[in-house]
Protein backbone atom coordinates (compact mmCIF):
# COMPACT_ATOMS: atom_id res chain seq x y z
CA UNK A 1 0.00 0.00 0.00
CA UNK A 2 1.05 3.49 -0.47
CA UNK A 3 1.17 5.62 2.28
CA UNK A 4 0.63 8.72 0.38
CA UNK A 5 -2.25 7.70 -0.86
CA UNK A 6 -6.01 9.41 -0.38
CA UNK A 7 -8.86 8.07 1.34
CA UNK A 8 -12.23 10.10 0.74
CA UNK A 9 -15.07 9.15 2.83
CA UNK A 10 -18.19 8.88 1.68
CA UNK A 11 -21.00 10.47 2.15
CA UNK A 12 -23.21 8.77 4.81
CA UNK A 13 -27.02 8.41 4.51
CA UNK A 14 -28.70 8.65 0.94
CA UNK A 15 -27.82 11.43 -1.17
CA UNK A 16 -29.14 15.23 -0.99
CA UNK A 17 -31.19 14.63 -4.32
CA UNK A 18 -33.20 11.28 -2.90
CA UNK A 19 -33.96 13.37 0.34
CA UNK A 20 -37.50 13.44 1.41
CA UNK A 21 -39.14 17.41 0.77
CA UNK A 22 -42.32 16.27 3.54
CA UNK A 23 -40.35 17.08 7.03
CA UNK A 24 -38.88 20.51 5.32
CA UNK A 25 -42.47 21.35 4.30
CA UNK A 26 -43.84 20.44 7.70
CA UNK A 27 -40.96 22.72 9.51
CA UNK A 28 -41.94 25.59 7.22
CA UNK A 29 -45.66 25.43 7.44
CA UNK A 30 -44.94 25.11 11.79
CA UNK A 31 -42.90 28.02 11.74
CA UNK A 32 -45.49 29.78 9.44
CA UNK A 33 -48.02 29.20 11.97
CA UNK A 34 -45.62 30.16 14.61
CA UNK A 35 -45.44 33.63 13.29
CA UNK A 36 -48.77 34.19 12.23
CA UNK A 37 -49.89 33.66 15.85
CA UNK A 38 -47.48 35.29 17.36
CA UNK A 39 -48.37 38.21 15.04
CA UNK A 40 -52.13 37.45 16.39
CA UNK A 41 -51.16 37.80 19.92
CA UNK A 42 -49.38 41.38 19.23
CA UNK A 43 -52.02 43.19 17.10
CA UNK A 44 -55.42 41.68 19.22
CA UNK A 45 -53.74 44.53 22.18
CA UNK A 46 -52.23 46.79 19.65
CA UNK A 47 -55.53 47.19 17.77
CA UNK A 48 -57.53 48.87 20.44
CA UNK A 49 -58.15 52.65 19.75
CA UNK A 50 -56.40 54.86 19.26
CA UNK A 51 -54.05 52.72 16.66
CA UNK A 52 -53.17 53.39 13.22
CA UNK A 53 -55.18 51.77 10.17
CA UNK A 54 -52.59 49.09 9.76
CA UNK A 55 -52.38 48.00 12.67
CA UNK A 56 -56.34 47.73 12.26
CA UNK A 57 -56.52 46.14 9.05
CA UNK A 58 -53.65 43.34 10.30
CA UNK A 59 -56.59 43.01 12.72
CA UNK A 60 -59.39 42.20 10.27
CA UNK A 61 -57.28 39.70 9.33
CA UNK A 62 -56.15 37.45 12.91
CA UNK A 63 -59.92 38.09 14.48
CA UNK A 64 -61.31 35.29 13.40
CA UNK A 65 -58.48 33.49 14.08
CA UNK A 66 -57.92 34.79 17.72
CA UNK A 67 -62.46 34.39 17.70
CA UNK A 68 -62.44 30.94 17.14
CA UNK A 69 -59.45 29.87 20.10
CA UNK A 70 -61.23 32.09 22.55
CA UNK A 71 -58.04 34.50 22.61
CA UNK A 72 -59.75 37.72 21.86
CA UNK A 73 -59.33 38.95 25.32
CA UNK A 74 -61.61 41.91 26.44
CA UNK A 75 -58.52 44.47 26.31
CA UNK A 76 -60.56 47.39 25.67
CA UNK A 77 -61.27 47.09 29.13
CA UNK A 78 -57.66 48.05 30.42
CA UNK A 79 -56.20 50.39 27.82
CA UNK A 80 -55.63 52.59 26.88
CA UNK A 81 -58.62 54.34 27.90
CA UNK A 82 -61.11 51.75 30.44
CA UNK A 83 -64.73 52.72 30.08
CA UNK A 84 -66.99 52.58 33.27
CA UNK A 85 -67.47 49.14 34.74
CA UNK A 86 -70.86 47.55 35.16
CA UNK A 87 -71.89 46.50 38.82
CA UNK A 88 -75.10 44.62 40.51
CA UNK A 89 -76.21 45.31 43.55
CA UNK A 90 -79.64 43.61 45.06
CA UNK A 91 -81.72 43.60 47.91
CA UNK A 92 -83.07 39.95 48.71
CA UNK A 93 -85.88 39.63 51.02
CA UNK A 94 -86.45 36.82 52.83
CA UNK A 95 -89.80 35.10 54.28
CA UNK A 96 -89.20 36.21 57.73
CA UNK A 97 -89.04 39.69 56.55
CA UNK A 98 -84.99 40.20 56.96
CA UNK A 99 -83.28 41.53 53.98
CA UNK A 100 -80.06 40.80 52.87
CA UNK A 101 -78.12 43.42 50.72
CA UNK A 102 -75.13 42.76 48.48
CA UNK A 103 -73.25 43.97 45.11
CA UNK A 104 -71.19 42.06 43.04
CA UNK A 105 -68.35 41.92 42.28
CA UNK A 106 -67.52 42.89 45.66
CA UNK A 107 -64.19 43.12 46.71
CA UNK A 108 -63.91 40.87 49.21
CA UNK A 109 -64.61 38.28 47.05
CA UNK A 110 -62.01 35.55 46.94
CA UNK A 111 -60.32 33.64 45.54
CA UNK A 112 -59.40 36.70 43.42
CA UNK A 113 -60.68 34.68 39.92
CA UNK A 114 -64.18 34.16 41.32
CA UNK A 115 -64.05 38.49 41.74
CA UNK A 116 -63.12 39.17 37.77
CA UNK A 117 -65.69 35.88 36.71
CA UNK A 118 -68.35 38.10 38.53
CA UNK A 119 -66.66 41.04 36.90
CA UNK A 120 -67.10 39.34 33.24
CA UNK A 121 -70.87 38.28 34.02
CA UNK A 122 -71.97 42.07 35.10
CA UNK A 123 -70.31 43.72 31.66
CA UNK A 124 -71.00 41.13 29.10
CA UNK A 125 -74.50 41.86 31.03
CA UNK A 126 -74.42 45.47 30.29
CA UNK A 127 -73.36 44.36 26.83
CA UNK A 128 -75.99 42.44 25.99
CA UNK A 129 -79.37 43.22 23.50
CA UNK A 130 -82.20 44.67 25.57
CA UNK A 131 -84.42 41.54 24.48
CA UNK A 132 -81.31 39.44 26.37
CA UNK A 133 -81.12 41.84 29.32
CA UNK A 134 -84.44 41.06 31.02
CA UNK A 135 -83.92 37.40 30.82
CA UNK A 136 -80.44 38.20 32.30
CA UNK A 137 -82.01 39.92 35.46
CA UNK A 138 -84.56 37.62 35.63
CA UNK A 139 -81.37 35.29 35.67
CA UNK A 140 -79.52 36.85 38.41
CA UNK A 141 -82.78 37.18 40.47
CA UNK A 142 -83.24 33.60 40.18
CA UNK A 143 -79.79 32.69 41.02
CA UNK A 144 -79.69 35.05 44.48
CA UNK A 145 -83.21 33.95 45.57
CA UNK A 146 -81.86 30.56 45.55
CA UNK A 147 -78.52 31.52 47.46
CA UNK A 148 -80.13 33.71 50.33
CA UNK A 149 -83.74 31.58 50.23
CA UNK A 150 -85.06 34.94 49.40
CA UNK A 151 -88.17 35.17 48.06
CA UNK A 152 -88.73 38.59 46.82
CA UNK A 153 -85.20 40.04 44.85
CA UNK A 154 -84.64 43.64 44.15
CA UNK A 155 -82.07 44.39 41.50
CA UNK A 156 -80.07 47.76 40.58
CA UNK A 157 -77.56 48.36 37.64
CA UNK A 158 -74.83 50.29 39.06
CA UNK A 159 -72.07 52.08 36.59
CA UNK A 160 -68.64 53.18 37.77
CA UNK A 161 -67.56 55.89 36.23
CA UNK A 162 -63.84 56.90 36.10
CA UNK A 163 -62.73 60.17 37.54
CA UNK A 164 -60.91 62.58 35.08
CA UNK A 165 -57.41 63.17 35.36
CA UNK A 166 -58.28 66.64 36.61
CA UNK A 167 -60.54 65.32 38.95
CA UNK A 168 -57.71 62.71 40.53
CA UNK A 169 -55.12 66.03 40.57
CA UNK A 170 -58.08 68.08 42.52
CA UNK A 171 -57.47 64.43 45.05
CA UNK A 172 -61.01 62.55 44.13
CA UNK A 173 -60.53 59.13 44.53
CA UNK A 174 -61.45 56.05 42.52
CA UNK A 175 -64.18 54.79 44.51
CA UNK A 176 -65.70 58.18 45.14
CA UNK A 177 -69.15 57.86 45.87
CA UNK A 178 -70.43 60.85 43.50
CA UNK A 179 -68.70 58.22 40.75
CA UNK A 180 -71.57 55.79 41.09
CA UNK A 181 -74.84 56.21 39.26
CA UNK A 182 -78.07 53.88 39.96
CA UNK A 183 -80.67 52.76 37.87
CA UNK A 184 -83.28 50.35 39.24
CA UNK A 185 -84.16 47.05 37.03
CA UNK A 186 -86.71 46.23 38.53
CA UNK A 187 -88.54 43.11 41.85
CA UNK A 188 -88.26 39.53 41.09
CA UNK A 189 -90.56 36.83 42.79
Amino acid sequence: MNDHARFETAPVGPPASARRAGPRVLRLALNLWLLFHLSAIIIAPASVRPSSDLVRSGWDVVRPYLQILYLNHGYHYFAPEPSESTLLAFAAERGDGTVLRGRFPDRRISPRLLYHRYFMLTEHMNQAGPDLQDRWYASYAEHLGHAYGARRVKLTRVTHYLPSIDLVRAGVTLNDPRSYAEEPLGEFR
